[in-house]
C-alpha cells in the first residue's frame, strides 16, 4: 500500500471513529426498541446523519456477500483489524450474537463505558486546546510582534521582501493550524451554508472599499501615511460588521436548538410513557411549550411538515439541512422508535445520552472561552511597541541615514539606515505586516477558542476596529 492509500485509509478511520460514538448510540436504542443487534447495526446503513458509518456498514455487508459469510461472522473478523470505539462495537455485536447474551445489557453497558470514555477525552482534549490558545498567542503573537520589532529597528529598503515572505508564510501557517484545529473538534453543526452566504453577500462590498481606499478614492491624513494597511483593515472592517450580525442570529439559533435538545427528547420520553406515539408526543411537547424561540420555531416547522406529509420521517427530510448533527441524530433515532413501535425505555436511553453529551460538550466549550481576549491584548502592544519605536528609533535612524548620504565614508553600518524618502514606505509596509498578522491572530483564536470559524468574526471585527483606531491616532503622532 503507497503512502496516498495510508493516507486516505487514516482519514477513513479517522472519519468513521468521529461517528462512532453516535453509531454505538443508534444501535443501542435499535436494541431497546426491540430490534436484534445484527438488525439494528444494518440500520445504520440507513441513516443520513452518520455518512461515513453508513459507507462502512455498506462495506461490511458487501464483504460479507463476497466472502460468503454471514454477517455476524464478517462482523467478528471486522472487528479484529477495526480499532476505537467503532472495534468496540464490533466486538460487541459478535459477542452478543456468539455467546447469546442479553443484548440490551451488552449495548447498555457499551453506551456508557463509551459515554465515560469519551468524557475524559474531552476533559484531555480541553487541556490541549487551553495548550493550544497560549502556542497560537506566541506564534501568531509575540513572534511575529519580534520580527516586526527587529524589522523595525533594522527598516531600510532591502528589508521590505522579508516583510513580504513573513507575512506570506504566517498565512500559510494559519491556515495549516486553522484545519489541524478543525480534524480535532467535535463535530455539531455545518456551517458552510453560512459562510458561503456571506462571502457571497458582503466580499464583494469590502473588496469595493479595499480598492477605493487603495485607489486613494478615501482621503484622510490615515490614508496618505498608511496606504497599503488601511486597505487591509478597511475591508476586513466592510466584511466583518455585517457579517458578525448575522452570525449572531446564527449562533443564537444553534445555541438555543442544543440546549433545549436534552429537555425536548426528555419531555417526549414522558408522553410515549403515557401512552403517546412519538409524532403525537412531540406534538404535546410543543403544545406545551416553555421551549426557546428558536426551538419553537423548529418545532412548529416540523409538525406542519409531519402533518402535511402524514410520517415524522418525511418531516425530517424536509428538515434536516437546517439542523446541527445531534438533532439530525436524535430525530432519526426517534422515527426509528415510532417505525418499531418502541415503549419509553428507548426514548428515554436516547434522552439520557443526548443529555449527557451536551453536558461534556458545553464543558468543553467553556474550558477554554476566556482565552479569546488575548488576542486583543496582544495586538494592542504590539501596536503600542512599534510605534514607540518608530517615534524614538527610527527617528534616530533617519537621521544617521541622512547623515551617511552626505558623509558616505564616516562609517560603516552592518545595515542600511532608512533615507527620509524611504520613511514612508517603510512605515506603511511594517504596519501592513503588524495588521496582517494581527488580524490573522484573532481568526486563530476565534477558531482555537470556539471551534467554528464564525467565532473568528468577532475577534476580527473587535481587532479591526482597534487597528483602525490605532493607525488614526498614530497618524497625528508619526
Amino acid at each position: 500500500m503507497g503512502f496516498i492509500e495510508k493516507l486516505r485509509e487514516r482519514i477513513r478511520r479517522a472519519r468513521l471513529e468521529r461517528e462512532a460514538t453516535y453509531a454505538v448510540l443508534a444501535v443501542e436504542v435499535g436494541v431497546e426498541s426491540g430490534l436484534s443487534p445484527l438488525k439494528s447495526f444494518e440500520l445504520l446503513a440507513d441513516m443520513d446523519s452518520i455518512p461515513n458509518v453508513g459507507g462502512e456498514v455498506l462495506r461490511i455487508k458487501r464483504d460479507a456477500l463476497l466472502n460468503l459469510r454471514h454477517l455476524s461472522e464478517q462482523i467478528a473478523v471486522e472487528s479484529k483489524e477495526a480499532g476505537g470505539t467503532w472495534g468496540r462495537l464490533l466486538s460487541t455485536i459478535a459477542y452478543v450474537e456468539k455467546s447469546g447474551l442479553d443484548p440490551v445489557v451488552a449495548l447498555r453497558d457499551l453506551l456508557k463505558t463509551v459515554l465515560r470514555d469519551l468524557r475524559t477525552d474531552y476533559e484531555r482534549l480541553s487541556q490541549r486546546f487551553r495548550t493550544l490558545v497560549s502556542s497560537s498567542n506566541v506564534m501568531f503573537g509575540a513572534f511575529p510582534m519580534m520580527v516586526a520589532v527587529i524589522l523595525t529597528i533594522l527598516s531600510s529598503g532591502s528589508v521590505l521582501p522579508a516583510m513580504v515572505m513573513f507575512m506570506t508564510f504566517n498565512c500559510l501557517a494559519a491556515l495549516l493550524w486553522i484545519v489541524s484545529v478543525d480534524a480535532q473538534v467535535p463535530e455539531i453543526a455545518d456551517y458552510r451554508p453560512f459562510y458561503r452566504r456571506i462571502t457571497l453577500k458582503y466580499l464583494p462590498i469590502s473588496l469595493v472599499a479595499g480598492i477605493s481606499v487603495y485607489l486613494g478614492l478615501v482621503y484622510t491624513p490615515a490614508v496618505l501615511i498608511f496606504h497599503k494597511v488601511l486597505t487591509l483593515t478597511s475591508a476586513a472592517l466592510i466584511f466583518t460588521l455585517p457579517s458578525y450580525f448575522e452570525w449572531r442570529i446564527q449562533d443564537s439559533a444553534t445555541r438555543q436548538l442544543l440546549e433545549d435538545l436534552p429537555r425536548i427528547l426528555r419531555d417526549v420520553a414522558e408522553q410515549v410513557d403515557k401512552g403517546y406515539g412519538v409524532h403525537r408526543a412531540l406534538e404535546n411537547a410543543y403544545s406545551t411549550g416553555g421551549y426557546q424561540k428558536y426551538t419553537m420555531k423548529l418545532l412548529s416547522l416540523l409538525i406542519k411538515e409531519a402533518r402535511i406529509k402524514g410520517s415524522l420521517r418525511e418531516a425530517y427530510d424536509r428538515v434536516k439541512s437546517l439542523l446541527p448533527k445531534p438533532w439530525r441524530i436524535s430525530l432519526e433515532l426517534l422515527v426509528l422508535i415510532e417505525e418499531t413501535g418502541a415503549g419509553a425505555g428507548a426514548t428515554h436511553a436516547l434522552a439520557d445520552s443526548m443529555h449527557e453529551y451536551m453536558l461534556m460538550i458545553r464543558e468543553f466549550r467553556r474550558s477554554t472561552s476566556a482565552y479569546k481576549y488575548l488576542s486583543l491584548g496582544m495586538t494592542a502592544l504590539t501596536v503600542a511597541l512599534i510605534l514607540f519605536i518608530m517615534n524614538t528609533v527610527m527617528v534616530k535612524l533617519v537621521l544617521v541615514g541622512a547623515l551617511l548620504a552626505e558623509n558616505p565614508g564616516i562609517v560603516t553600518l552592518p545595515f542600511s539606515p532608512p533615507t527620509p524618502e524611504e520613511l514612508p514606505i517603510i512605515k506603511d509596509y511594517i504596519f501592513l505586516l503588524i495588521a496582517l498578522n494581527s488580524l490573522i491572530l484573532s481568526i486563530v483564536t476565534g477558531k482555537t477558542c470556539g471551534w467554528r470559524l464564525g467565532d473568528s468574526i468577532a475577534q476580527l471585527l473587535k481587532t479591526s476596529i482597534l487597528l483602525l483606531i490605532a493607525l488614526s491616532l498614530s497618524s497625528f503622532i508619526t
